[in-house]
């Protein structure tokens, strides 16, 4: 539909352009409009541009210059035409490379979600089987192991287990390390 409306669109333009200058021609050359001029701006709105006539049965000629300068504008405007046709085909075939792409794109993030998901929710299930194992653990035992554990994966355990439990661990842990694990855990329900 856009393609047909552009070319019906220059055809118009053309007509319009083609009438002022037979306007300006005439006025330029003191010449009245004649058959010959009529046929040839009836001959752009029909698509018939290559042999409009150049005279009527008897009747006065059309300036050659005139006629000259309108094939040329007529031609122009064809060319622009065919131009844009390109262009609009160069279009299509970039919009369809680019809506490939990205449909190939969305598929492979898709084959990489399931891994990454996999990864994580057992990642999920080996932290919380850890953490029910320091659960059941007497306090005073798993501070021991707890304390020799790095900061981000105590933090972590600490997050999934019971209040009652994190608090008697964390009596028996260095202060320092206590200390810095329980600001860890308050800046992290900061974050949520």
């Amino acid at each position: 539909m856009g393609r047909n409306w552009g070319r019906a669109w220059i055809r118009v333009l053309g007509v319009v352009l083609a009438a002022k200058m037979v306007v300006f021609g005439a006025m330029l050359l003191d010449i009245r409009p004649t058959p010959c001029l009529e046929d040839l701006a009836t001959a752009s709105t029909s698509g018939n541009v290559t042999t409009p006539s150049t005279s009527y049965s008897g009747e006065k000629q059309c300036h050659p210059e005139l006629l000259r300068l309108l094939r040329l504008k007529m031609a122009s405007l064809e060319k622009r035409e065919n131009e844009l046709d390109k262009r609009e085909q160069d279009l299509e075939l970039l919009k369809k490379d680019i809506e490939d792409k990205i449909k190939q794109l969305k598929d492979l993030q898709r084959k990489l979600e399931g891994p990454v998901k996999k990864k994580r929710f057992e990642q999920g299930a080996r932290l919380q089987h850890l953490a029910s194992v320091y659960s059941s653990m007497d306090p005073l035992r798993a501070a021991a192991l707890l304390d020799k554990l790095d900061e981000d994966t105590v933090t972590k355990l600490f997050a999934i287990m019971k209040s009652k439990k994190v608090a008697k661990i964390l009596a028996n842990m260095s202060p320092e390390k206590a200390a810095r694990i329980s600001a860890r855990l308050y800046g992290r329900n900061e974050e949520q």
